[in-house]
C-alpha cells in the first residue's frame, strides 16, 4: 500500500513540474515577445499579431498594414522610415495592443526624422481612435509648433542649388510653393477660405511646370528635399487634377523620383473622394471605408506596387 501511496504521489509531482514548466515557458515567451524602445525594429519585423477578439475588419486591416510595412523595409531594421513608424502606430492602435507597447510606437515615431511634418498635418491625429494617447499627441504638436519658428527657413537656397547642381530658380520657386501649400493647414484652425485661393494658384504653376519640362518635379530636378512639393499640391487639389497626375506620379515613383508612400496617400484620397473607400488606409479622419482584399490587390497591380 506504501508503494502504491508514493508512486502516486510521484505522479502527482511529476504532473505539478510539468504544469509549472509549462507556465514558466509561456511566461518567459511572453517576456521575450514585448516590445522595447532599442530593439524595437526587429521585434516589429518579428511580430505576428493574435486576432483574439478583434472584429475580423480591424485584425485585417491591422495585418495588412503591417505586411505593406515589412515588405517595404525588406524586413531589414535599418530601413525604417518616418512613413513606417506612423503605420505601425497606427497599426498596433487598431490591434488593440496593450498601452504600454502604443506608447513605445508612439515614442519611436516621435523620435523619428521628420516627425513634426507629421504631427503638423492637417486632420492627421483627428480621429478619435488616437485618443488613448491624445494628451501626449497634443503635447507633441505644440513642441512642434513652438521649434518650428526657429528651424524655419534655415536652409540656404542658393548653396542647396550649387551643392546639388540644381536650377535656383526652380528651386526658389517650389520652395514658395511649399510655404504656400502649408501657410494655412498648419494653424489650429485652417481658413479654408484663403487656403483654397492658395491651393488653386499653386495648381496653375504645378500645371505650367509640368507644361515646361513634361515631367514631375522631383528627385532629379530640385533634390530630396523638395522632391514631394509636386505631390503635396496635386494631394491638395481637385479630383480631375488628381485623376491627371496620377499616372505622372506614378511613373515618377518607378523612375525613383519620388518616394512611394505619397503615390500610394494619393491613391487612398482620390479613390476615397471618388468611390467613398481607400487602399492602403493613409487617409484618417475622412471617413473613407477601407476596401477589400481583392480591390486592394486590384489598385496594387494597376499602379505597380509590390
Amino acid at each position: 500500500m506504501y508503494f502504491y501511496e508514493k508512486l502516486n504521489r510521484m505522479k502527482f509531482l511529476f504532473v505539478l513540474l510539468l504544469i509549472t514548466s509549462f507556465f514558466s515557458n509561456c511566461n518567459t515567451q511572453t517576456n521575450e515577445s514585448r516590445f522595447t524602445f532599442d530593439d524595437f525594429e526587429r521585434q516589429v519585423i518579428a511580430y505576428e499579431p493574435n486576432q483574439n477578439d478583434l472584429s475580423d475588419k480591424d485584425y485585417n486591416y491591422g495585418v495588412m498594414i503591417l505586411s505593406d510595412m515589412k515588405r517595404d523595409v525588406k524586413n531589414d531594421p535599418s530601413n525604417f522610415n518616418l512613413a513606417d513608424y506612423f503605420n505601425i502606430f497606427s497599426s498596433f492602435i487598431t490591434l488593440k495592443e496593450d498601452e504600454e507597447v502604443i506608447k513605445i510606437a508612439f515614442d519611436k515615431l516621435r523620435s523619428a526624422e521628420g516627425s513634426c511634418e507629421y504631427f503638423l498635418a492637417s486632420k492627421m491625429f483627428k480621429s478619435s481612435k488616437y485618443d488613448i494617447l491624445r494628451e501626449e499627441i497634443n503635447n507633441q504638436i505644440l513642441a512642434c509648433k513652438n521649434a518650428t519658428p526657429t528651424n524655419a527657413g534655415s536652409l540656404d537656397l542658393e548653396e542647396y542649388s550649387q551643392q546639388n547642381n540644381l536650377d535656383p530658380d526652380l528651386i526658389t520657386l517650389v520652395d514658395k510653393l511649399l510655404k504656400s501649400d502649408e501657410k494655412y493647414r498648419k494653424e489650429d484652425t485652417t481658413d479654408w477660405s484663403k487656403q483654397s485661393l492658395i491651393d488653386k494658384e499653386n495648381q496653375r504653376i504645378i500645371d505650367s511646370l509640368y507644361y515646361v519640362h513634361q515631367t514631375y518635379i522631383g528627385k532629379t530636378l530640385v533634390g530630396e528635399e523638395f522632391e514631394s512639393v509636386m505631390w503635396s499640391v496635386i494631394q491638395h487639389s481637385n479630383l480631375e487634377m488628381m485623376e491627371r497626375y496620377l499616372p505622372i506620379i506614378q511613373k515618377a515613383v518607378a523612375d525613383k523620383e519620388l518616394n512611394v508612400t505619397p503615390l500610394k496617400m494619393l491613391i487612398d484620397r482620390f479613390y476615397g473622394l471618388k468611390y467613398g473607400y481607400q487602399i492602403f488606409g493613409s487617409q484618417s479622419g475622412f471617413g473613407f471605408e477601407l476596401a477589400d482584399e481583392n480591390k486592394r490587390r486590384e489598385i496594387e497591380l494597376k499602379y505597380g506596387i509590390e
